[in-house]
């Protein structure tokens, strides 16, 4: 199965500069993230979930889980605003 963002890493010959997670933000309506480590908050305008080094919130309306597993999640509905911790 192809994975984009294994594929980019393994082309760079130094990825100490990656971070432990990606994420795709489609337009506002679609957040992609792989690399998660729980979630924290789960509510229709706030979504916050762990990384290795920190957290990540997402803010917005409508928001909800449509895919969740061990280490990739998507979240969907009118996102506004993404911050890290």
């Amino acid at each position: 199965m192809f994975n984009f963002f294994d594929e980019i890493k393994q082309n760079l010959k130094k990825n100490d500069f990656l971070p432990s997670y990606n994420l795709i933000n489609l337009s506002g309506k679609i957040l992609y993230v792989e690399g998660h480590c729980g979630l924290t908050i789960l509510s229709p305008t706030v979504i916050s979930f762990k990384i290795k080094k920190g957290r990540i919130i997402v803010e917005g309306t409508d928001l909800f889980l449509s895919e969740l597993s061990q280490n990739t999640l998507k979240i969907e509905g009118n996102i506004k605003k993404v911050e890290e911790f």
